[in-house]
């Protein structure tokens, strides 16, 4: 009995034993197999992100939000070169590029991986004005946009043939940007405004071809009626071939300056219609307090 239930005893051993070798044995197998299949997929993951996740052309750019910027003018202020991996761009590096060569205000970038594109959304700056300003080494030509900010000529260059606008802006500084936004936006058709000249002392000249050189006086509370007086000027006053500026720093009581001729005789036809154009002036201002533009 006692050797028989040695024997049983040895080979309960032996078979534990034998269990726990074909255990560590499988457990071995299932990590050799977990290690290729994490293999395969590192390795299909390679390739697709080197294979698959290439822009190889242009067309694979797409561009929206700005129909005066095509494609071509895009890739090329971007500084993309083909063919290009999706995961290695910077799209912060082609924002700060294309904001300083092209006249866009917002810049977005979205990579798409199927199929592999790449697209760009711009909100473009349009020049609504010639501008010129002071700068360190003299007099600078540039462009605004309707908001009254800067543009580069190097950003407006990027648009190519773009027709330039006819307005002109003289003097131009950051701090009149509000006004510039206010002005751009409403002034009178009927005046024909084609220039705008900021003075040191803060007085903003106009340029009319209906009404020659308008003083327009300081941006203030009264802005809103010099435009209304400048409205209702350009569609009922005829300017004299004599007259020098029209001053509109006080709405209330327009004045029209006259160049003083080399000879004033008392009844001279001149006189004449230079007390006629002050008096229709005059005239005028009666109508202004009740009269809605």
């Amino acid at each position: 009995m006692v050797e028989q239930s040695r024997e049983n005893l040895a080979e309960g051993i032996q078979r534990r034993k034998e269990l726990r070798r074909r255990k560590r044995l499988d457990t071995i197998a299932q990590l050799w197999r977990l290690l290729a299949l994490m293999a395969i997929s590192a390795g299909l993951g390679w390739l697709v992100l080197k294979q698959a996740w290439i822009l190889r052309s242009p067309n694979q750019v797409e561009v929206s939000g700005a129909p005066d910027l095509n494609r071509e003018l895009v890739v090329r202020a971007s500084g993309l070169t083909f063919p290009l991996q999706l995961l290695e761009l910077n799209p912060i590096l082609i924002k700060q590029r294309l904001a300083a060569a092209l006249p866009v205000d917002q810049v977005r970038i979205q990579r798409q991986m199927l199929p592999p594109r790449l697209v760009i959304n711009l909100s473009e700056r349009a020049a609504v004005a010639r501008a010129q300003r002071s700068g360190s080494s003299g007099p600078e030509q540039g462009y605004i946009d309707r908001t009254g900010r800067w543009i580069s000529p190097r950003q407006q260059a990027g648009l190519g043939g773009a027709a330039l606008p006819n307005l002109m802006v003289l003097g131009w500084q950051s701090r009149y940007q509000p006004t510039l936004e206010l002005l751009i936006g409403v002034l009178p058709k009927q005046a024909d405004v084609r220039e705008l000249r900021f003075e040191a002392n803060g007085d903003l000249w106009l340029v009319s071809n209906k009404l020659g050189a308008v003083r327009f006086g300081p941006i203030d509370e009264r802005t809103g009626r010099r435009l209304q007086v400048l409205s209702h000027l350009a569609k009922n006053l005829d300017r004299p071939a004599g007259a020098k500026a029209l001053d509109l720093s006080d709405p209330e009581h327009p004045e029209l300056v006259m160049a003083a001729p080399k000879q004033q005789p008392e009844n001279s036809e001149f006189n004449s219609n230079v007390r006629m154009q002050i008096n229709k002036i005059s005239n005028m201002n009666l109508a202004w307090n009740n009269a809605r533009y």
